[in-house]
């Protein structure tokens, strides 16, 4: 397996779950394709929390910057645009984890992707310093391609 900053790597195998017990302010997501171009598909100022409480319940949530507000003000409603351009902008999945030395596994009890309800996500955890750097274990699809996803993030 092959990690995007190995440097952090020898720090993994010291974590220990209580480490992980924290809010967490995002630095950073990005994706790698097989070619090693990066791409940010929130862009470079998107913002997030990662919550990952002791008694194992987490809220996973991401978005890009600078979103359309809806024009109507309605919170259920919104034209299909509008709604399209919002969750397009928005990364959001919850539900129980737990820690097995090297990587989280979260489970996932509700997700803006519906695809990830009822399974698993599993990340490579990694400390340097004050920030965790999750990556993902195999690929992603992503516009029709396959990628490494990462995510840095700072304790708050």
């Amino acid at each position: 397996m092959t990690l995007f900053c190995d440097e952090v790597q020898e720090q993994a195998n010291t974590m220990k779950e209580h480490d992980l017990h924290a809010t967490w302010d995002l630095q950073r997501f990005w994706f790698t394709d097989d070619s090693g171009v990066e791409v940010e598909p929130l862009g470079t100022d998107a913002v997030g929390s990662l919550i990952l409480s002791a008694d194992r319940q987490y809220a996973f949530t991401m978005m890009r910057s600078g979103r359309t507000s809806y024009r109507s003000g309605d919170l259920l409603g919104g034209t299909s645009d509008e709604k399209s351009e919002a969750a397009g902008g928005y990364v959001s999945f919850g539900g129980s984890w737990s820690f097995d030395g090297e990587a989280i596994i979260f489970g996932i009890n509700y997700s803006l992707f519906p695809n990830w309800v009822g399974a698993q996500q599993k990340r490579i955890a990694s400390f340097s310093g004050d920030e965790l750097l999750l990556q993902t274990i195999g690929a992603i699809l992503m516009a029709g391609k396959s990628h490494h996803g990462a995510a840095r993030w700072r304790r708050k």
